[in-house]
């Protein structure tokens, strides 16, 4: 797992200087998410000159996603009662970076997971018939089951948020954030998976201290979308920093929510955090803060329902 700490450390100390965070490196604009720096102090929409006090966070405006729909944000500046600059929690749903890959698997008949059969030069396979080859994947993989011939499409959703507010960390487990997921009408019976494969995090000693270990090897857990299907079984929890969306049953057409929890948090000030999902299945609408987080960053995070 790659982290980028020197940036969001970077935006900590800009951050309690009073400087504006976001000019400690390239915003990402409108959405489209190419650069692969993004950090947890960065504007959603580049807006350098308004949003910059605590009047004007309302969560009312609009951004426009990659996919052209526009969708409620929590999003700019605030300065906290110390008088250093805080950043809203911000939603967006930029494209999948080149160094983000996603291993499509199928399941067939037999219960093996196979993945696409590929030349030396990356191009796919196709066996006698035209058909695409495929052969076994033993890799690490997600417990998805999808109809047969069913092809996933994988989308990226991006949290970021920085509150230095209290100068001391924001220690909790619980829900750090909550999504509305919709389940299309037109969705195959099967299992999607949701799940966090980027998390860039720091606390109040900018990973200094003895809790820099733990957020420095957050484990991922996935949760999973249930569409008339029985719920897989999710990996036992350990003693490390964990992520892990909640696992849902649905139907197609149902309109559920989902938490990410966080399990084993030393404490925190600030991170960047990104997950995939299949957009062919479901579609995230509104988000906000978990009602834990949004309890403790009362500044910085709304909840979804606020």
């Amino acid at each position: 797992m790659k982290f980028r700490n020197k940036r969001i450390l970077a935006a900590l100390l800009a951050a309690a200087m009073t400087i504006p965070a976001f000019a400690c490196g390239e915003k990402i604009e409108g959405g489209d998410g190419n650069n692969s720096e993004s950090s947890a102090a960065e504007s959603a929409n580049g807006n350098e000159n308004s949003d910059s006090d605590a009047n004007s966070n309302d969560g009312n405006q609009q951004a426009q996603g990659n996919n052209g729909e526009s969708k409620p944000v929590d999003e700019g500046v605030v300065i906290d009662p110390n008088g250093a600059q805080n950043h809203m929690l911000v939603f967006e749903q930029p494209q999948l970076e080149e160094d983000d890959t996603i291993v499509s698997t199928k399941r067939a008949d037999d219960g093996k997971i196979y993945i696409a059969k590929t030349d030396i030069n990356g191009a796919t396979v196709t066996d006698a018939n035209g058909e695409e080859a495929t052969e076994l994947y033993t890799g690490e993989t997600n417990a998805a089951v999808y109809e047969k011939g069913y092809t996933p499409s994988i989308k990226t959703y991006q949290a970021y948020w920085l509150d230095i507010s209290e100068q001391a960390d924001f220690i909790f487990d619980g829900n750090l954030l909550e999504f509305e997921i919709t389940v299309k009408e037109d969705t195959p019976d099967g299992v999607y998976p949701v799940e966090v494969y980027f998390a860039d995090l720091s606390n109040y000693s900018a990973n200094t201290d003895e809790n820099a270990a733990k957020l420095d090897n957050v484990k991922f857990r996935p949760g999973y979308i249930c569409v008339n299907s029985e719920q897989p079984e999710i990996p036992a929890l350990g003693t490390e920093m964990t992520l892990t969306p909640e696992t849902i049953s649905a139907k197609p057409g149902d309109t559920v929510r989902m938490n990410l929890r966080v399990d084993n948090n030393p404490g925190l000030v600030a991170f960047v955090i990104r997950m995939h999902y299949d957009q062919n299945a479901i579609k995230i609408g509104k988000a906000g803060a978990g009602s834990d987080l949004g309890e403790r960053a009362r500044l910085t995070a709304r909840t979804l329902d606020e």
